[in-house]
């Protein structure tokens, strides 16, 4: 039913007891290792609930590789395109925020075909020639397309992201992103039918041609952020293909950001039985 065209990482998380000054020394309290990738993290997620989710993408021939597709739901399609798989280190402090250093390998180079499905989600590679052959992948899918763009295609201006919006139904955002991109509502409506801005600990925003949903999300104790963003698209997502109103996506999208932060890894992702229980409060309102 869905797709994902993204990299596939491997995070390596450090838990720290601060972020030094440059040239300084911190702790390391704990160390974890996990699967990765925005888009992966997103089509596992919708996985563990029972979607028919595929994830086309690039690996290595490493142990990394192996270990990627034995901890994916997912159904993984992949091309070897290097000898290594991309990695990514984590670096996460006592308020779960988060700082990244990425190793590409794989994942810049991402030569893989998709096959045609009902919607399809993307997600930047790390890689210059990612735009180009995304864009090429989105205009002839002929699907529900939904765009994560990311800080990667964000940082590249509106102008240049509107060559994507051309074939994009859904883009969904942080408000970070939003702010770099310096761009209102209604110029992503000239192309996109709905616009997805997440904002954190105050919820989402849900804009479309007719209308402006808000929902203030859920409280939670911040253990780790990494991958939050990307619980909160699985959710809102997985509401989106059962019809759910785009209040109660967002409901269910901030309900698994929440549940994600409170727990260290970015497949951290409330059960099926957890999102059945979510589900059945929401309908009782």
């Amino acid at each position: 039913m869905i797709s994902a065209h993204a990299p596939a990482l491997v995070d390596y998380v450090f838990i720290v007891d601060k972020f030094p000054a440059l040239g300084g020394h911190a702790k390391i309290v704990t160390t974890a290792k996990f699967p990765g990738g925005a888009g992966a993290n997103v089509v596992h997620n919708l996985a563990t609930l029972g979607v028919d989710a595929t994830l086309f993408t690039t690996l290595g021939k490493d142990e990394d590789a192996k270990f990627f597709i034995e901890n994916t739901r997912a159904e993984v399609s992949a091309e070897i395109t290097d000898e290594l798989t991309g990695k990514v280190l984590v670096f996460v402090d006592q308020k779960g925020e988060r700082t990244f250093f990425v190793q590409p390998n794989s994942a810049e180079k991402p030569f893989v075909k998709v096959k045609y499905g009902e919607f399809l989600y993307v997600d930047p590679f790390p890689s210059e020639l990612s735009f180009e052959i995304q864009k090429e992948i989105m205009q002839s899918f002929g699907g529900f397309v939904i765009l994560n763009p990311g800080h990667f295609y964000a940082s590249m201006g509106f102008k240049k992201l509107s060559e994507l919006l051309e074939f994009t139904d859904m883009i969904i955002m942080s408000s970070a992103e939003f702010e770099i991109l310096k761009t209102p509502p209604r110029d992503y409506l000239d192309f996109v039918d709905y616009l997805i801005v997440t904002l954190g600990e105050k919820g989402a925003v849900c804009y479309t041609k007719k209308e402006k949903i808000s929902d203030k999300g859920f409280k939670a104790k911040v253990v780790d952020t990494t991958g939050a963003g990307d619980a909160f698209s699985a959710g809102f997502i997985y509401g989106f293909i059962n019809d759910f109103s785009l209040e109660n996506c967002l409901k269910l999208g901030n309900f698994c950001g929440a549940y994600n932060v409170e727990r260290i890894g970015a497949r951290a992702f409330p059960t099926k039985d957890a999102i059945a229980d979510f589900i059945s409060t929401l309908r009782k309102h």
